[in-house]
């Protein structure tokens, strides 16, 4: 995993290239190399790389593109309405990144960035993702800066560009579908040797002819090589990723549920490209700096290709929107306006340290215990909850989970979890009976419900409706002597035929029961205890609240033969990365305030190189080998 950070230049933030200073350049990227960085993601302003704008005459028809108030250079560039000293500036920027070896990532499209827009003047009034006249120009721009660009060593990938669904306002996901297929094939053709990133965010899953999400997980994973989330701890756009503190458990993995949920999806790798803690007084430089040390270790041991922090310094001094607008986009650097590195550099360094020394040159890919099928009918904040609720529950009993659409990419799995089925349309009739077969076959199958029809009911759960009603309360839920109180839109009140009842709400109506179904077991929980953990604070953390984990705890019971280690402490996660069939590596997290001793229980056909007592510092990793027997 590469760590670096999105760069814009320090004295200027997105006016850098129309302010070009090759001297602060230089001394920009030769101190974030000194310090750790190895990838920037880099950002050509669009309204300064393709200044065109529009000569009008009589009646307001366009007579020709100029650019600068001069006809347009009779070259190659000057033919796309490309600025050939940006381009210059550019290659200058790609020439001093390769001389400090590192790596860039860059965000072609760049007309929206931090809450503004960087239009060429030409485009200004046009739809830019379905007006042909915007369309044919994004395409000459991209050509031309791939063309004259790709020959750069230290360009690593190409991307769409900077959150590019932010551009216009579609009515439909074909428009989406069109532009993205528009410009990763401009890019592709001029350029067949490197990825194409997205550099997309705030995205769910949906189906291909949908009409409630325009910009979906599925359509950047058809047209393009990687997903990129950029998964911001306190968002206002994520309700799941904003009401804990930035060292609880649930920030901690937020990179992680984010980078697998996009990845997952797709089949495609994906990587943190933007990451921050906006304003100071969101979290103290000391309490950020404890935020990356644990996020980014997580991101490490779950597979993602690269990490890069939002942004390089802060721009607290520059007196231009974004900046005086926003209070977010003000001090988020690494380093301050005075070039004075932040508590946060000190994570970095130590987590490259650690790579530096590992055993390996890459982490094998970590095993995976089960499915989580994300559902049709959810809204963004549901989609994201209940994604995120099933992987720390799933994390805090000692297994790991994939996520799949429905039943797209099909995978067998030793357990499926259907987390907060809403409506009638969440699974359609082929895709339940393949599940159901699946059941018969062997496998563990749970699901939570959040006013749904389902079908098949009594003779998947063995149990019968006896009632359905809207609650006015919460259901109070009594479990291994615990209460849980989960917020609920329905009650459906239950006859128990066959099932065996696990856990039963206040007024001993069951709401969690399993049943035997040909050679495996069906789990029905009739509360959305996903969503529910989704909007409580401190749920999976606090010692007040209940432990939210007991919930996944009898479907960890049918797949622990499966893991070579695990513990007893909900707060260290644990992935397992087979390396072979004799030597697997295990990688343990402490994802808590305080140090743990963590007693290790290692199945009886492995065994551990060294003492299975550690002492874990918070907010750590360790690696642990483990050899068969």
């Amino acid at each position: 995993m590469k760590t670096g950070c999105n760069y814009w230049a320090s004295h200027a933030g997105t006016r850098m290239w129309e302010l070009w200073d090759e001297e602060i350049v230089r001394k920009d990227l030769k101190l974030l190399a000194e310090n750790g960085c190895e990838m920037l993601r880099v950002f050509p302003n669009w309204r300064d790389f393709q200044p065109i704008e529009i000569s009008y005459t009589g009646g307001g028809m366009v007579r020709d593109i100029y650019m600068h108030g001069k006809p347009r250079p009779d070259t190659y560039c000057g033919r796309a309405g490309v600025d050939e000293e940006m381009i210059r500036r550019f290659r200058r920027l790609a020439d001093i990144a390769h001389e400090y070896n590192m790596t860039l990532r860059v965000a072609i499209v760049t007309g929206w960035m931090s809450g503004s827009f960087y239009t060429p003047p030409a485009l200004e009034k046009c739809n830019l993702q379905t007006d042909p006249f915007a369309l044919r120009y994004t395409v000459k721009f991209v050509r031309c800066f791939v063309h004259m660009l790709k020959d750069c060593p230290a360009i690593e990938e190409w991307e769409l560009g900077n959150e590019c669904n932010n551009l216009a306002r579609l009515d439909n996901s074909h428009s989406a579908w069109l532009w993205t297929h528009l410009v990763s094939s401009a890019i592709r053709l001029e350029d067949p040797t490197r990825k194409v990133a997205s550099g997309m965010h705030g995205l769910r899953a949906a189906d291909e002819h949908n009409w409630d999400c325009v910009w979906s997980l599925q359509t950047q994973g058809e047209l393009c090589d990687r997903m990129t989330p950029h998964p911001y701890p306190h968002s206002k756009s994520k309700l799941a990723a904003r009401i804990d503190s930035h060292d609880s458990f649930r920030c901690m993995l937020e990179a992680t549920v984010e980078m697998l949920y996009y990845g997952d999806i797709v089949d495609l790798p994906c990587n943190v490209e933007e990451i921050g803690t906006f304003a100071p007084s969101f979290a103290s430089e000391s309490l950020k700096a404890t935020f990356l040390r644990g996020s980014m270790y997580n991101a490490w041991a779950h597979g993602a290709s690269d990490y890069l922090w939002w942004c390089a310094f802060d721009q607290d001094r520059l007196d231009f929107p974004p900046y005086y607008w926003s209070a977010f986009e003000r001090e988020l650097g690494l380093f301050d306006a005075d070039f004075r590195p932040k508590k946060l550099l000190e994570s970095f360094k130590e987590f490259k340290h650690f790579k530096d020394n590992l055993p390996f040159k890459e982490l094998p890919p970590f095993q995976r215990d089960a499915v989580c099928i994300v559902t049709r009918g959810l809204n963004m904040n549901d989609a994201l909850s209940n994604a995120c609720s099933s992987l720390l529950l799933a994390k805090q009993n000692h297994f790991d989970i994939r996520y799949r659409f429905t039943s797209e990419h099909e995978t067998d799995a030793p357990l499926y979890i259907v987390p907060g089925i809403t409506g009638d349309l969440s699974l359609y009739g082929y895709e339940w009976n393949s599940l159901i077969e699946k059941v018969k076959n062997g496998a563990v199958l749970y699901v939570s419900m959040d006013n749904c029809a389902m079908t098949r009911f009594t003779e998947l759960f063995g149990v019968e409706v006896t009632g359905r009603e809207l609650r006015s309360t919460p259901a109070i839920v009594e479990m291994d002597g615990e209460k849980f109180t989960i917020p609920a839109e329905v009650k459906t009140s239950l006859n128990v035929l066959n099932a065996e009842v696990i856990a039963r709400e206040s007024d001993g109506n069951p709401v969690f029961v399993r049943n035997r179904y040909g050679k495996g077991w069906c789990y029905l929980l009739t509360l959305p205890v996903e969503k529910a953990t989704g909007n409580i604070p401190g749920a999976f953390h606090k010692p007040e609240q209940p432990a939210w984990r007991k919930f996944y705890a009898p479907l960890a019971e049918h797949i622990k033969a499966r893991r070579r280690i695990t513990c007893s402490n909900p707060f260290v996660t644990l992935t397992e990365h087979p390396e072979s069939d004799n030597v697997c590596w295990a990688v343990a997290i402490n994802n808590s305030t305080e140090p743990v001793k963590i007693d290790f229980r290692i199945s009886p056909q492995w065994q551990a190189e060294e003492s299975e007592k550690i002492e874990l510092q918070p907010f750590r990793a360790k690696l642990l080998k483990l050899t068969a027997k």
